[in-house]
């Protein structure tokens, strides 16, 4: 990308819309559309900190007078700081502030027009093993208290459906309203609402029903139980997606896995799984809640070697020589 410093404006028109304003407006208009609150955050993130380094090198902040070099500074300082990955993140932000600004009849042209997002060589999420995997249960699977049987039966669900963390800390309870319960244990089912407000339905194993079983009877008992519409429920009442996130972080850490151990490295873990033992991709869209095949493609690249590997164990024209 070429460096660039705020080009000459004196052809265009002023809008007398600055980029500040229009963030919030755009806000405004994701949650009227139902956009999931961590999309919208990281839509105004991007341009937050776009706006910012406008502000910082005396660049034009109305919208009409942004242009293509204006991005490209931007995108150029931000690969000089972060991974590539991040300044994706960042143009797919701007691309859709803008791209909304133009059909508001705000621009004529958005000035990410006729340019690409920075290249990313893709790297396969961390995972984990399943060895791993079981020394996470291990720190709270055979524990009575009401924390080790719902950590138990958090880190279940995580691994056994690949569920994002949001969707099972939104998970709710209810004995007495079928329409305000997600949990089926009869028949080994969670209702989750995805992105989008989308709901669907998750099947649990026999291990994953236990747990949840077993963490329900000792939920029973606390007081604040069944005046509260959540599953799950932490020391001052429903436990939030931060508090999951953390119980994920100290379980990890207890396992000896150290601080990366997260809620969305869970997920990265059980798509590769699936994939890695010959489950079908398009079965895994369904189960993950995801509409787009480049996920597939992301989440495949991780278990796509070990694939090839157990092929040519299989096959290897060699061994019938």
């Amino acid at each position: 990308m070429r460096q660039a410093t705020s080009p000459p404006i004196e052809s265009a028109q002023a809008s007398g819309v600055n980029i500040e304003d229009a963030i919030e407006s755009f806000a405004r208009h994701l949650r009227a559309e139902n956009l999931s609150p961590r999309t919208i955050q990281t839509y105004g993130e991007s341009a937050r900190q776009f706006a910012r380094f406008l502000a910082e090198k005396g660049m034009p902040r109305d919208v009409a007078h942004i242009t293509r070099e204006h991005v490209e500074a931007f995108m150029e300082h931000l690969l000089g700081r972060w991974k590539p990955a991040t300044a994706v993140n960042r143009y797919r932000g701007l691309q859709a502030v803008f791209g909304w600004l133009k059909e508001e009849g705000e621009i004529k042209e958005t000035p990410l027009a006729r340019t690409s997002p920075p290249k990313v060589v893709e790297q396969p999420p961390p995972i984990l093993r399943e060895e791993e995997l079981r020394a996470l249960l291990r720190t709270c699977e055979s524990g009575r208290s009401l924390e080790d049987r719902r950590d138990h039966a958090l880190l279940r669900i995580l691994i056994d459906t690949g569920a994002r963390r949001a969707e099972v800390a939104g998970l709710r309870y209810s004995t007495d309203d079928d329409e305000a319960n997600d949990v089926d244990l009869d028949n080994g089912l969670l209702r989750v609402t995805g992105k989008g407000g989308r709901d669907r339905l998750l099947h649990i194993g026999d291990k994953t029903m236990r747990a949840i079983d077993r963490y329900l009877r000792v939920r029973s008992q606390r007081r604040d139980a069944a005046s509260t519409p959540w599953l799950w429920l932490g020391h001052k009442g429903r436990l939030t997606d931060s508090g999951l996130a953390q119980i994920v972080r100290k379980r990890g850490r207890q396992a000896g896995l150290g601080e990366r151990v997260h809620p969305h490295q869970l997920r990265h873990s059980f798509s590769h799984h699936w994939l890695a033992d010959g489950g079908q991709e398009t079965d895994l869209m369904r189960i993950t809640g995801w509409k787009s095949r480049a996920m597939l493609q992301r989440y495949g690249a991780s278990a796509a070697q070990e694939r090839s590997w157990a092929a040519h164990k299989r096959l290897s024209p060699g061994d019938k020589l």
